[in-house]
């Protein structure tokens, strides 16, 4: 564990004395915050307590994707993993290392979101914060030992790129970071259950909008975590450590098993009669406006009630 902590803290150090990496961990999401609460919310603060579970989504998707997946096939192609490799490390110490100092580079940035929002917008904040915390996190490891999977059986850069550029496009309208589930077709919100960011995506926003906690998104949570634990299982597998390694067949169809924990909980959460129930003004215009409505009127309740009354 020692090894990993030590590698984590050198990568934690690298990242922030590199004025490229500074850019697009800090800068570019506190750009699409404004973007978000500013242009698509224009500062109303119930409309940005909505459009946050998206943003978050949108920073977990290109952090685990197009940052720690392409992070890794860059090492190989550049020969820098080959120098770990003459270390007493293993795949899975170099796999834990740069899942953790991605966290923890992803982590602040999403507080600092959060409290902006508060203090500048104004944005109730409901729920629990304890479930808010959860959902990101697992929502980002399990991008993260996606993006890891994806490493492993890429062999080029120009490859990484165009995988990740079509699992990040198709991530991104289809599970609610752009475009509201409520806005797609009815066979497309069913096929976004299938997809991670929808799940921590779904969780966040009913948490933020409908004053719930943990217990009403236990089926989410459950799912982020099989996607998590399955991913990271066959990204240590498929980890190489030199370019010339080139990855068999045998171990692409191996990748596929990572596809198993979505299936199954996509397939049980179309099929599952009380989460419908539960996130029904997430996938329904009018369930969707009535909710905001409700959300705003508890908000400005309390703004308006006298301290004795409160």
């Amino acid at each position: 564990m020692h090894k990993i902590w030590k590698m984590t803290w050198v990568q934690v150090k690298l990242s922030y004395r590199i004025k490229i990496a500074f850019f697009f961990m800090f800068i570019m999401p506190m750009a699409f915050f404004f973007i978000y609460a500013g242009l698509f919310a224009r500062g109303n603060p119930n409309a940005v307590a909505q459009v946050m579970g998206p943003l978050v989504s949108l920073s977990v998707i290109s952090s685990g994707l197009m940052g720690l997946g392409m992070q890794i096939v860059m090492m190989r192609e550049r020969d820098m993993l080959r120098r770990y490799h003459l270390a007493p490390i293993t795949a899975l110490d170099v796999i834990v290392s740069r899942l953790i100092a991605n966290y923890l580079l992803y982590l602040p940035v999403v507080v600092f979101q959060f409290a902006l929002a508060i203090w500048m917008f104004h944005m109730p904040l409901q729920g629990s914060l304890f479930g808010l915390w959860l959902v990101f996190s697992l929502g980002f490891l399990s991008l993260g030992g996606l993006g890891l999977i994806v490493a492993g059986v890429i062999n080029t850069m120009q490859e990484a790129q165009a995988v990740n550029n079509i699992l990040f496009f198709a991530m991104l309208f289809l599970t609610g970071s752009t475009v509201p589930l409520s806005q797609l077709p009815h066979y497309l919100q069913k096929l976004s259950l299938f997809l991670p960011p929808t799940l921590m995506v779904i969780a966040s926003q009913m948490m933020m909008l409908g004053n719930q906690g943990v217990a009403q998104h236990w089926p989410e949570i459950i799912g982020l975590v099989l996607s998590f634990i399955a991913s990271l299982g066959l990204a240590a597998p498929l980890f190489r450590w030199e370019k010339e390694e080139k990855v068999s067949r045998r171990n692409r169809l191996k990748a596929l098993w990572a596809l198993a924990p979505l299936l199954v909980v996509g397939i049980w959460l179309n099929l599952s009669s009380g989460f419908q129930r539960t996130n029904r003004p997430l996938f329904h215009p009018s369930a969707q406006t009535a909710a905001a409505a409700k959300a705003a009127a508890n908000s400005a309740a309390r703004h308006l009630l006298p301290p004795h009354g409160r």
